[in-house]
């Protein structure tokens, strides 16, 4: 099995300051101090083996998804999130390796992010696991941590813009686009974009038009789904500031709606 070493700068905390919640509108008296919350990120530019190694445990649907992708690249993507994953988790939290899996939920409004909980049978059934999200793009892969919140994070190489006018047209405001002068600008203004929706759990499911990003801020988020959501941008090496572009978002920790379910082994 490859391994995936860290570029040359260690695993990141980013902190937010989130508002505290308010028991009356407008009542600076009843408001909660804001809290300070931790996306912890993990960036890698070196795939993994296409073959997923033994221990990590993958449900009926992630094989079906490995089985049915074309190219051996992404595979490659899809293994190197879940292996990094794990291996923070043992790291950091003392999680054997192979003990959380992912789980797919599904509601009314479309298809939940995955979320971690316990492998059956290894005794970690009843952990408050981290919210995780994993995004790749070409030879880089990209993890996010938050305990308390949903995260959500992407990562995005340059090159992918330059035949890119289809794709922003699609996914980014006039606003937004007007803020677009390079590739490297594309990049990180679609980053922003697709963090937030992650962080609310949809992604892309979501008409990406319905929101906007302007400045390092959510301006306009009209649909159902929408919640308080912050950003900040994930500081890259210099040597590959001009390749890679990536944001980290987090939102108030929400449940999936009624009538959800989950995926099976």
């Amino acid at each position: 099995m490859t391994s995936s070493p860290l570029l040359d700068i260690p695993p990141l905390d980013i902190p937010f300051l989130v508002p505290g919640d308010a028991r009356v509108p407008g009542d600076a008296r009843t408001e909660a101090p804001p809290r300070r919350l931790v996306a912890e990120v993990e960036l890698v530019d070196r795939l993994e083996d296409a073959d997923p190694p033994s221990w990590l445990p993958l449900t009926h649907d992630d094989r079906v998804r490995l089985a049915a992708f074309r190219r051996e690249g992404d595979c490659r993507r899809f293994v190197t999130g879940r292996v990094m994953v794990h291996r923070r988790l043992r790291e950091v939290r003392g999680v054997p390796l192979g003990a959380a899996r992912f789980t797919r939920r599904f509601t009314a409004a479309g298809e939940w992010k995955p979320v971690l909980s316990g492998e059956p049978g290894r005794g970690f059934e009843g952990t408050q696991w981290p919210d995780v999200s994993i995004s790749h793009s070409g030879t880089f892969v990209a993890v996010a941590f938050c305990e308390g919140a949903e995260v959500g994070i992407d990562v995005e190489q340059h090159s992918a813009f330059v035949d890119g006018d289809d794709v922003l047209s699609m996914a980014l405001t006039p606003q937004e686009r007007a803020r677009v002068a390079s590739i490297a600008d594309a990049a990180r203004v679609f980053t922003a974009k697709e963090a937030v929706l992650k962080a609310v759990g949809f992604g892309l499911a979501i008409d990406p038009l319905l929101v906007e990003v302007l400045d390092g801020a959510v301006r306009r988020f009209d649909h159902p789904e929408r919640r308080p959501v912050v950003l900040a941008p994930v500081p890259v090496p210099d040597r590959l500031s001009g390749l890679v572009s990536a944001t980290v978002a987090i939102a108030p920790a929400s449940s999936p709606g009624s009538g959800s379910r989950t995926d099976q082994p």
